[in-house]
């Protein structure tokens, strides 16, 4: 897992197509890009840009990917992320290939990061994370894009 502000995100090349996605930001008008789906390099690299209002954790399911990292860039407002890098794996809703998405039950060992306008997470395919959550019991209105960055035939 990576938690950076996206000013930073030169730093880290060594993920694959990072330069494409940063050529992406640079050209576009991200907070007004219309909600919905972009391919940038084809299925290698694309973006799903979506405005939401955060919710309880309660209400949210961590999940995993096994061919796609997520790079969720928050553009603007604020939501909490669960995290969780321990632990037994519990599957809720088994493996979908076509969605590359499986989910989990709450695992037994997590926590929360704060992510505001300007930063971004990247998780790993196997890396549970559980996104949309509010801060400190109160919704907010987020806009954030997930850049699917292609890792692998499976991880």
């Amino acid at each position: 897992m990576i938690y950076d502000d996206i000013r930073n995100a030169a730093r880290y090349g060594i993920l694959p197509h990072m330069e494409a996605l940063r050529a992406f930001i640079q050209k576009n008008d991200c907070l007004n890009l219309p909600n919905g789906e972009l391919e940038i390099l084809g299925r290698d690299l694309f973006v799903r840009t979506a405005e939401y209002d955060t919710g309880p954790a309660e209400e949210k399911k961590f999940e995993a990917h096994q061919i796609y990292a997520d790079l969720q860039w928050v553009v603007q407002g604020a939501e909490s992320m669960g995290v969780s890098i321990s632990g037994e794996r519990r599957v809720l809703i088994p493996y979908d290939g076509r969605a590359d998405i499986h989910f989990f039950e709450e695992p037994e060992e997590s926590f929360e990061v704060q992510v505001g306008a300007g930063q971004f997470t990247v998780f790993f395919p196997g890396e549970l994370h559980k996104p949309g959550c509010w801060i400190r019991g109160v919704s907010g209105r987020v806009k954030k894009l997930v850049f699917k960055i292609r890792m692998g035939d499976s991880f």
